[in-house]
């Protein structure tokens, strides 16, 4: 047998044992969160933003602080923010501003624009 044979042997032999778990997971991930948009859609409006507060604070301590690599994760029980100013969130998003670059190269110069306007400076012929 040839080495590629063997190899394509081994390809196919792993596919077959990794593709089930694979799909089972992510089957499984998929029906979890569809039961959980469900269950979201059907909850009161006051029962909604408490989890859409309790997701955004968990996702800002998330960013603030990641956890190192070899720690283990701690949950802690600390008590939840309640409102925006708790939360820390800024309410207007910060816009950046691009600025045009100088040139300093004075030997590239750009012609002067053709105006379209007739010129009042000039003497009438």
């Amino acid at each position: 047998m040839k080495l590629r044979h063997i190899l394509f042997l081994l390809l196919v032999l792993s596919a077959i044992a990794f593709m089930e778990p694979l799909v089972t997971f992510l089957g499984g991930l998929a029906l979890l969160l569809g039961v959980g948009a469900l269950i979201y859609r059907d909850l009161p409006s006051t029962a909604q933003d408490a989890v859409d507060r309790w997701m955004l604070s968990w996702l800002h301590r998330t960013r603030l602080n990641p956890a190192a690599e070899g720690s283990p994760l701690t949950f802690s029980s600390k008590h939840l923010p309640t409102t925006s100013s708790e939360i820390d969130i800024p309410t207007e998003r910060v816009r950046r501003v691009r600025t045009k670059p100088v040139s300093n190269d004075s030997a590239v110069s750009t012609p002067p624009r053709a105006s379209s306007k007739p010129n009042d400076d000039l003497p009438a012929a």
